[in-house]
């Protein structure tokens, strides 16, 4: 999760929420590429399985490769391709999930909106996620308050 306080503050940036909610979108992503170490999903349960960091499955991973392909992003490991494709759709196709994002105020619903919303996972983890947005904090703030 080194990662976790420079793709944060983007977030804040760019979609202009919290360090609360930031932190629930990398809790979740934490635990979707355990902690942006594996893009593609281990054994899944059918297709290609799910890519990225938010393990884009179906149509939302044929629209991830097609939005990397637009993009002239060969690398759908980057950070370009995945962070682009984040952005694209919190404020596209998955804005409702941003604006019910924007209403919660602390790490447990941050995550659990997030999960709920955007992610949609087969299986929650919800405590794992949790304690991932509340690492994902902890290092935000050892980078950027100290």
């Amino acid at each position: 999760m080194q990662k976790a306080p420079s793709i944060m503050s983007r977030l804040m940036q760019d979609l202009s929420i919290t360090r609360i909610q930031a932190a629930g979108i990398l809790g979740n992503i934490g635990h979707e590429c355990a902690g942006f170490l594996l893009m593609q999903e281990q054994s899944p349960r059918g297709g290609r399985g799910g890519w990225g960091w938010c393990q884009w499955t179906g149509a939302r991973r044929r629209e991830f490769e097609q939005f990397a392909a637009n993009k002239g992003i060969a690398d759908l490991a980057s950070d370009e391709a995945n962070y682009g494709f984040l952005l694209y759709e919190l404020k596209g196709p998955e804005s409702a999930a941003l604006q019910a994002l924007r209403k919660a105020n602390t790490i447990e619903s941050a995550t659990t909106v997030f999960e709920l919303k955007f992610e949609r996972a087969g299986i929650q983890a919800m405590g794992r996620r949790i304690d991932l947005a509340n690492i994902a904090l902890r290092e935000y703030e050892r980078a950027y308050d100290a």
